[in-house]
């Protein structure tokens, strides 16, 4: 349907002219350097890879389609903001699929370091844009995209076809990446995950690099890391960040407990007085090291219909959790606490160490893998280590 768009003139034109509005301003923020991948941006705009979305809840939240012609020159408009797009949900009205934000598509491609006669391997397919990007600046037989979800894959394909673009694009689980393809030079995943899956390593070159989301409930940060010759992978985290959606995984995946969240904000528990509000994990930074420091620990906000809304810690694996209530003005609150692990005690110990280590960011932080799947985060000059996954 999106050709629509090239048979009249006039959204054919505005179509142009916003797209390279979005260059110039990804251009001009930084985002966008090299002219290699600026010229992929004009020549394979955003616009054909979003023909039905729905907005973020900051624009809107609603859903607009390029067959609506009454509202047309709207869903143009809103294809170049520079934010996420909603495309697919689940059964549950979750957002599974997201065609990303310019800036954050431009930032990856940066941070790949990926240039002509690299082979990539992209992992989450998601509308197919970034398969077509890197089509353009690489070639099609340089690109593999991977998504667990058939309709992603199906769909890319349509999109891509028109424009001479031809990366092999296939249903599979990203977290085993693709081994019929490999060696690659660079992993690029477009979605988050809580530790680097050990099989990636074995499918990039010595020298050649994975670029990563590592994320969890708290926070999360861009990492590249160098394969290594001995089968181990080392690097850092980048100063960019990304916020994909967590990758859908039948190797690694989380089950939604809500027995457990509704635990945490109705069962009696061990109740005290705290220094620290919900509102700390807004920096960052500090963010980041409570993701390091508390491992497996899950945060969201609970209302209470007709009463409070909480913020709770969870962990599911122990079935322990610790509940705030959210409200301004309090120097100081009650939490309460129930089952074996005290997550707000633990929330406590990391603003102290932030605290103590002079509030580090995650570029400060390295992270190693070794030969044998074994993952930690490390703050060179200190003695302080984390495992992984997150």
């Amino acid at each position: 349907m999106t050709d629509v768009i090239e048979q009249d003139s006039k959204l054919s034109q505005l179509a142009a002219d916003l797209n390279h509005a979005l260059i110039e301003h990804l251009a001009a923020s930084g985002k966008l350097n090299a002219r290699a991948w600026r010229t992929a941006f004009e020549d394979v705009p955003r616009h054909l890879f979003a023909p039905r979305f729905t907005l973020p809840d900051n624009l809107g939240g609603h859903t607009l389609d390029v067959a609506d012609s009454a509202h047309r020159e709207e869903w143009l408009r809103a294809v170049y903001h520079d934010e996420a797009l909603l495309t697919i949900f689940d059964e549950r009205e979750m957002a599974t699929t997201s065609c990303s934000a310019p800036s954050v598509v431009a930032t990856m491609l940066e941070s790949s370091q990926a240039t002509e006669g690299n082979a990539v391997l992209e992992i989450g397919t998601g509308t197919g844009w970034t398969a077509g990007l890197l089509s353009h600046r690489l070639g099609s037989e340089a690109v593999t995209s991977v998504d667990i979800d058939p309709r992603c894959v199906a769909e890319a394909r349509e999109r891509l076809n028109p424009l001479g673009l031809d990366p092999t694009l296939t249903v599979a689980d990203g977290y085993l990446g693709f081994p019929a393809r490999a060696p690659y030079d660079r992993i690029i995943a477009t979605a988050s995950l809580r530790r680097v899956p050990p099989v990636w390593l074995q499918q990039v070159r010595p020298g050649g690099t994975i670029l990563t989301d590592l994320r969890g409930d708290f926070a999360g940060n861009l990492a590249r890391l160098t394969v290594n010759k001995d089968g181990s992978a080392s690097g850092r985290f980048l100063p960019e960040r990304a916020n994909f959606m967590p990758l859908r995984s039948e190797e690694e995946h989380l089950d939604d407990l809500p027995e457990l969240a509704s635990r945490a904000v109705s069962a009696p528990g061990a109740t005290r007085r705290t220094y620290l509000g919900p509102t700390v994990l807004r920096t960052w930074e500090f963010a980041f090291l409570v993701q390091l420091s508390m491992p497996g620990a899950r945060a969201g906000r609970i209302r209470i219909k007709g009463g409070p809304m909480y913020f709770c810690l969870t962990d599911p694996r122990s079935e322990s959790w610790a509940r705030v209530e959210v409200k301004a003005g309090d120097a100081e609150r009650e939490v309460a606490q129930g089952g074996d692990r005290r997550l707000w005690d633990e929330l406590e110990a990391a603003y102290e160490l932030w605290t103590r280590l002079d509030q580090p960011q995650p570029v400060d932080f390295t992270i190693t893998v070794s030969p044998d799947g074994r993952q930690a985060v490390s703050l060179p000059a200190t003695d302080k280590q984390w495992s992984l996954p997150l």
